[in-house]
């Protein structure tokens, strides 16, 4: 497939396939559209450069902490209102339902918004872990909490997103990773990171064996 291709390598022509169990997708960005600007949400709550929102926002307490967590809630709903899936994500998940692998959520936003994007699209997952549930991405915790939720190992883990944290927390899991580059331009520095680079949801499919449920 020209567009599955191994991270620092040149376009494969046969497909790696691994036995994976368990593949875990962020949401915004990922499973749907990326709608939330976070330019403006950072403004708005007054967080600096270089410093994680909800990393500003845990040091907050009192009133700054319910203005900026009211903020973000606000932007997220929105967000949730209106996000479009981007192609194949029901396809997907429902291929990863009959070769018997497991499909999970992680996300950074809250569980109201996750739970409005997969009433409004009808995802089905069989685990979701949203803000509410300590430690965030980019903490490697973030996907163990889930590996062993599952009884997986980390070998047969894939953590498939659009951003750094994605990766981030992948590589402190010791999972493998696929960075999700829809945009035209050339995927960012950080995408070394990633065991993979994928230009569309599809392409997970050809990483995962065919064999059927054990």
């Amino acid at each position: 497939m020209e567009a599955l291709r191994m991270t620092g390598a040149p376009a494969i022509e046969r497909n790696p396939v691994r036995d994976y169990r368990l593949v875990i997708f962020d949401m915004d960005g990922t499973l749907t559209e990326e709608l939330l600007d976070f330019t403006a949400i950072r403004r708005e709550v007054g967080v600096s450069d270089g410093v994680g929102l909800l990393e500003h926002m845990a040091n907050l307490s009192g009133p700054s902490r319910t203005r900026a967590h009211d903020i973000l809630h606000r932007h997220e709903m929105s967000a949730a209102e209106s996000c479009v899936l981007h192609a194949g994500a029901h396809e997907v998940l429902a291929a990863l339902a009959e070769r018997g692998i497991h499909r999970a959520l992680l996300t950074r936003n809250s569980a109201a918004c996750a739970r409005r994007v997969i009433e409004r699209h009808a995802l089905v997952l069989d685990h979701i872990s949203t803000r509410e549930d300590l430690p965030h991405k980019p903490h490697g915790d973030s996907i163990l909490n889930i590996v062993r939720r599952f009884g997986a190992l980390v070998e047969q883990t894939l953590m498939v997103g659009d951003y750094l944290y994605d990766l981030q927390a992948a590589h402190a899991a010791g999972t493998d990773s696929a960075l999700l580059w829809m945009k035209p331009e050339a995927p960012p520095d950080f995408a070394a990171m990633a065991t993979y680079t994928l230009s569309g949801l599809q392409d997970v499919l050809a990483l995962v064996s065919n064999r059927s449920p054990r």
